[in-house]
């Protein structure tokens, strides 16, 4: 009998001791549950910047200080665009408009409001004719700036053969009386360069031309010509130019060949 009590004691100690603890205390595992589930979710103080400021293509930098120009891309206030040398006007470099004829040019604007203008250097060009003491015309032109210029200057004969010409003629069989004067052709193509002082120019040329000389002589019906020789050359020509407002004079000389040469033509001065 004394057992059989003690065992009713025991079982309902024993059944005590095995009550859960989350009766008695918070759950923690679904917590710590919780808590991995918002590792998984980023935290909105992490979010990336990004979403609500996308990154931006990156505007070039300038190639060297422009002393905090502003608008590095597109056009400013003023109409002028942003390129690798600079602010420039979009325009040919002379162009008119409503306050006459302008050229282009680099224009640093900064942020104190001050503005610098470096004026682009002026193409200065010229074109013109001229007549040589042998009698050939002349075609000219030279382009250049201040300091200097190229030019270049075709010279030819502008006489033409009035005769009966005979391409196969040969003097071993003339029946006619020749001439002691010959009937010559001459084309001649000049380049150079010269430098410029004040409104005067000097300059050096080289040419490289053909000669056509033909023998000519007169029998009862007229005139009769055929070859004698068809020779190329090398010469030289010096000269100077003076420039006006909207003209330019021009002279020279060929040592070489014996003439000299005087032309007139229009510059954009």
């Amino acid at each position: 009998m004394k057992k059989l009590l003690m065992l009713l004691l025991i079982i309902p100690m024993i059944s005590f001791s095995q009550v859960s603890t989350w009766r008695t205390t918070t759950s923690q595992p679904a917590q710590s549950t919780q808590s991995r589930v918002q590792t998984s979710t980023p935290l909105q103080n992490n979010v990336s910047s990004w979403r609500n400021n996308p990154p931006q293509q990156s505007q070039p930098l300038p190639s060297r200080d422009r002393g905090g120009i502003q608008n590095w891309g597109g056009f400013n206030q003023f109409g002028y665009y942003w390129g690798n040398y600079g602010w420039y006007q979009p325009f040919p470099y002379i162009w008119y408009d409503d306050f006459g004829w302008r050229q282009r040019s680099v224009i640093n604007i900064y942020e104190s409001g001050r503005r610098d203008t470096v004026a682009s250097t002026p193409v200065l060009f010229s074109a013109g004719v001229g007549h040589t003491t042998n009698k050939q015309i002349a075609y000219w032109g030279l382009i250049g700036g201040k300091k200097g210029y190229f030019i270049i200057d075709y010279v030819m004969t502008y006489s033409i053969d009035q005769n009966s010409y005979f391409p196969y003629g040969q003097i071993n069989n003339v029946d006619f009386p020749l001439s002691k004067n010959d009937w010559k052709k001459e084309s001649t193509f000049y380049v150079g360069g010269g430098k410029r002082i004040g409104k005067i120019g000097i300059h050096g040329m080289i040419g490289f031309g053909n000669e056509i000389i033909r023998w000519q002589g007169k029998d009862a019906i007229g005139g009769i010509s055929f070859p004698k020789s068809n020779s190329s050359f090398t010469t030289f020509k010096v000269g100077l130019i003076r420039d006006f407002k909207f003209v330019t004079l021009k002279l020279d000389t060929d040592p070489i060949r014996g003439y000299s040469q005087i032309s007139i033509g229009l510059n954009n001065k």
